[in-house]
């Protein structure tokens, strides 16, 4: 027998034999750096195999190797303040209601990477909208008036002329702050706009009809008549996910196209259930009725498409993306329970990410040799915009997921042995995990603080500003600053470990 011992911390020269080096392309772990040689590659114990398949690292570690760096969290530890969290939201809501006109700009940066950020993106804008109705901790009234600003400014995006020739409802940005189309150059069509849009005027319309505003909502978001606003804001957004689901489209990052993507297909498939429930609501059964056959369609195909086995795959040409950590989120429906936060199928997406973004980014190994709890999450192996390196949104929704998987646990039970036995591996648990429930909730919990921990210690410096990504090598911010996005995604990670203190208390929210 040969014994190999590795550490992801060093890089001790081993002599491996060939069958060491069988790995799939899926499961390669980068060991390298930018312009590794064979040579420096092989001299560090690691494998070397050419290859012209985008994102796969030509040095990767050996088959069975461990390069999981998550720092494992012992207990809860507050990782931001109330007040840290109030600075925050205070950012978040100055990049939203541009000029009283509805529109969120994506980041009031012009001089970014990618170039200039201010512009409303559909998909920004509507996942904005829905942490700003979830995370409020107020009254409605508080923020009536900027989900009524958003609403008309949906209303005007979807009554423009589209001047590029498609679909109005898959354009991906607006101009600020009147809403014209973006007629430049850009990937188009997208095609997860209209359900997320629709999701989060839902929720404004359940809201408006509790507070006695039913009025606003048959005038404006669903009229009961095609003829007034394309049956409503709302109607007309579901509408189109009934036609367009299946369209080849843009991904999250708006770099690639395929027609089965699993953040658009999981999000429509939300949206189609949460449209048909509040169809039916309305009086439309026609409407609910053609919902939820399309979110049959979808789901037809969504597991067997997406879950390969080993982890939750983005699409087909891109397996691993931070994509599906986000969709995990914002797509999950309890009723469904379809990739349910303690899975096995989470389990392994989560553990296998880890793996990809540990070797990928220096400064996570850097993090975890110096006691920093969790990990940073990027967008996919071999990104190359900017550099390459980890987001503050990919971060705080490996957050969330934690601290969803807490509460699900306390609800719903403890989860499958094979389940536990990937989580302890992910998480890098020094014992088996408990298996009382409240035990193991809390134990998640540590470790969704453990991500949002690491996270300060990037983002503390800048007194809470929280930009696109953080450098990987320095852990500094970087990219643009002030995204709208970064705020959403930690204010969503903060509400959803309230939702677990409120479950563990016993007055859950």
């Amino acid at each position: 027998m040969k014994l190999v011992f590795l550490s992801i911390l060093s890089s001790i020269a081993v002599v491996t034999f060939a069958a060491d080096c069988a790995v799939d392309d899926s499961s390669k772990a980068d060991c390298g750096f930018l312009g590794v040689t064979q040579a420096q590659c092989e001299d560090k114990g690691c494998c070397w195999a050419e290859s012209s398949a985008a994102g796969v690292p030509w040095c990767f570690f050996q088959a069975g190797t461990n390069t999981n760096c998550f720092g494992y969290q012992d207990s809860m530890s507050t990782p931001f303040s109330s007040s840290e969290v109030s600075t925050m939201r205070g950012y978040f809501l100055e990049n939203i209601n541009i000029d009283g006109k509805g529109g969120i700009v994506a980041a009031p940066d012009y001089n970014t990477p990618g170039g200039s950020y201010y512009y409303h993106w559909m998909r920004d804008g509507a996942l904005t909208m829905r942490c700003l109705q979830d995370t409020n901790e107020g009254t409605f009234s508080e923020i009536e008036t900027i989900v009524k600003s958003y609403a008309q400014w949906v209303l005007h995006n979807q009554n423009e002329a589209d001047p590029n020739g498609q679909d109005v409802r898959t354009e991906p940005k607006f101009m600020l702050p009147d809403g014209e189309v973006f007629s430049g150059s850009w990937c188009r069509p997208q095609n997860d706009g209209p359900g997320l849009r629709a999701t989060a005027l839902i929720l404004a319309a359940n809201s408006l009809i509790a507070a006695g505003e039913k009025d606003y909502v048959t005038q404006y978001l669903w009229t009961g008549d095609n003829s007034k606003y394309n049956g409503g804001a709302i109607k007309y957004d579901l509408d189109y996910v009934v036609a367009g689901y299946n369209s080849n489209t843009c991904d999250l990052w708006e770099e690639i196209r395929d027609p089965d993507f699993f953040w658009n297909r999981a999000t429509m498939k939300k949206a189609m259930i949460v449209g048909a429930e509040f169809a039916q609501a309305m009086g439309d059964s026609a409407s609910a009725s053609a919902y939820t056959s399309t979110m049959q369609q979808i789901n037809s195909t969504l597991y067997s498409s997406h879950y390969n086995g080993a982890f939750v795959q983005e699409c087909a040409s891109r397996t691993r993306d931070s994509a599906v950590i986000v969709g995990f989120n914002d797509a999950y429906d309890e009723a469904d329970n379809m990739f349910a936060p303690t899975s096995i199928e989470v389990a392994n997406t989560v553990s296998s990410y880890n793996t990809m973004f540990c070797s990928e980014y220096a400064i996570n190994t850097q993090d975890s040799t110096n006691g920093v709890p969790g990990v940073l999450y990027g967008r996919y192996q071999g990104d190359t915009y900017a550099g390459g390196n980890p987001w503050v949104l990919s971060t705080a929704a490996l957050g969330s997921v934690f601290y969803r998987a807490a509460a699900h646990i306390l609800e719903h039970g403890v989860p499958t042995t094979s389940a536990l036995s990937v989580w302890k591996a992910a998480m890098n648990s020094p014992t088996d995990l408990p298996t009382s429930p409240s035990e193991l909730a809390e134990v998640f919990a540590a470790q969704g603080d453990g991500v949002m921990l690491r996270l300060r210690s990037h983002v503390q410096a800048d007194g809470f500003h929280l930009d696109e990504q953080i450098d990987r090598n320095t852990g500094s911010q970087m990219s643009a600053e002030n995204l709208t996005w970064s705020y959403a995604e930690v204010l969503n990670a903060m509400y959803y470990r309230n939702q677990y203190l409120q479950t563990a208390s016993g007055a859950k929210k």
